[in-house]
Parts: structure tokens; sequence; C-alpha cells
């Protein structure tokens, strides 16, 4: 692979433009208005010698979905290194799975002047590793905070549904303290295999971006009184609050669309 980037870079960009089909050119074109290291780059990520037609241009449109997510006067260069690994993994992404947002969001933040430093290179290794399940539980734990998560002492892999879950929250705590329990409590039944619930949560701190917290929250001292189930909070580290920020965050309000993609010139 090095010595076919060696022989593509030696190649004038005028004649490797010539393959390209239009929506490729197009992104080229917008991406190039901010320096010819951020062109070279963008050819890099797009080259043509490997790639199908159809490749290029979806990997294209994705790399143009990052482009606009970032402010006109704060779009920049991305690391190649970075840039590159983002490529090889959105190259045969769906369009439809939610870690292609993912890959784009990251490339985005390699993009923005000033969220560059988000885009840590681990974060290419962990998305690669989450099943689209896990990225619901972590938006789920993002919206929450600390979160708790019950399980049954004598069946500890049942994973309780919502109103196994109300039942026993109602009958175990006073009365005054079960909605706002049931508010910061995990919801598995929102997930596509809701039986790997808690293999899920084992992956997440396996993966050091979330971590257990069972003795910061008030309802911890009501762990010893509570007999019909068990019950732990979790919640982001650091890391996986930079993770969510750079990854799954919202994108710069500012910038043109995300769903904005090239224009084709057929």
């Amino acid at each position: 692979m090095t010595d076919d980037l060696e022989v593509f870079k030696a190649i004038p960009a005028n004649v490797v433009e010539r393959v390209y089909t239009d929506g490729v050119a197009d992104t080229l074109k917008e991406v190039s208005k901010i320096g010819t290291d951020a062109a070279k780059t963008i050819r890099l990520m797009l080259f043509p010698l490997q790639l199908a037609g159809f490749f290029q241009d979806r990997l294209a449109s994705y790399i143009d979905r990052a482009f606009r997510q970032v402010p006109e006067q704060r779009r920049v260069a991305p690391a190649e290194s970075l840039a590159l690994q983002i490529s090889e993994r959105l190259r045969f992404q769906e369009e439809s799975s939610i870690l292609t947002g993912m890959y784009v969001n990251l490339l985005a933040r390699a993009m923005d002047r000033d969220r560059a430093g988000e885009a840590h290179p681990a974060f290419l290794l962990i998305i690669s590793q989450l099943a689209p399940d896990e990225v619901l539980l972590l938006e789920q734990i993002s919206k929450i905070g600390c979160a708790a998560y019950m399980r049954l002492p004598a069946k500890s892999n049942v994973v309780l549904d919502k109103e196994e879950r109300r039942s026993l929250i109602d009958k175990s705590f006073p009365e005054h303290q079960c909605d706002a329990f049931h508010e910061i409590t995990i919801r598995p039944e929102e997930l596509a295999n809701k039986n790997l619930f808690f293999t899920f949560i084992e992956h997440l701190v396996d993966l050091g971006i979330v971590k257990y917290t069972n003795d910061k929250n008030e309802y911890s001292e009501l762990k010893r009184h509570v007999r019909n189930f068990d019950f732990w909070f979790i919640e982001m580290n650091e890391f996986g609050k930079l993770f969510h920020s750079a990854c799954l965050g919202p994108t710069t309000a500012s910038a043109p669309s995300a769903d904005s993609s090239p224009k084709s010139a057929v």
C-alpha cells in the first residue's frame, strides 16, 4: 500500500482528477478552498486506483457530510494519518448504520480548527468495536448522567422490561423516590438485542468509556434495604464524555446541514 501511495502522489493532480466521478470532483473542489494540504489528504482518502466508482461516490458523500458540519471559517486540513484511517472504515459503511455517522462526526472534528483536539485517534478503534445497541446505551447514559440498571439476584441474566422494573421499584422504594428512580433507570427494552444488555454494559466498561459509580448516588444508601433486586450506577468517565462529544454529540448549528450531499453534474 505504501508503494502504491507513493506512485499515486507522483501523478499530477489534474490527471488524477480525470478518473473521479462528478460527485467526487465536486467534493474535491470544495475542500481545495481551504488549501493544498486539505486537497491532498482528501485525494488520498479517495485513492481512485483502488476504488470502484460506487465506493468513490459513497465515500465522497461521507466526506462532504463531514466537511459541511464545520463552519467555513473554521475548516482546516485533517491530520492525514487520522483521515486515511477513517476513510478505510467509511468506504464500506452502510448509509443507515449509526456507526457511519460516528465516523463522519469524527472526521468533521478533525477538519474543525476549534474542535480538532476532540478527534482522538483511539476513537477509531472504539467505534469499530461497538455494536449499534451499545451506541444506544451510551446515548441513554449520556442523557441520564449517573444511570442505574437493575438485575434480579436469583436470575442474573434475566433482563427486566419496563413494567417489571416499575413494579419492583414501586414495591421497594419510598413513594416520594419512586418516580425519580424510574427516570434514571436504563431502558433495555429500547435495544434490538435486549438479552445482551448486561454483556453490553460490561463491554462499555472494558472499552474504558463507562465506569461504575456505586458510591456517588443518593440511592446507594437504599441498596441494603432492597431485597427484590440488585442495582448499580454507571456513567461515562471523562474519556467517554470526550468520545461522546466527538462522535455522537451535536454538530455545529451554524454549519450547513450534515445531510447535504455533493451536487452532481449529470
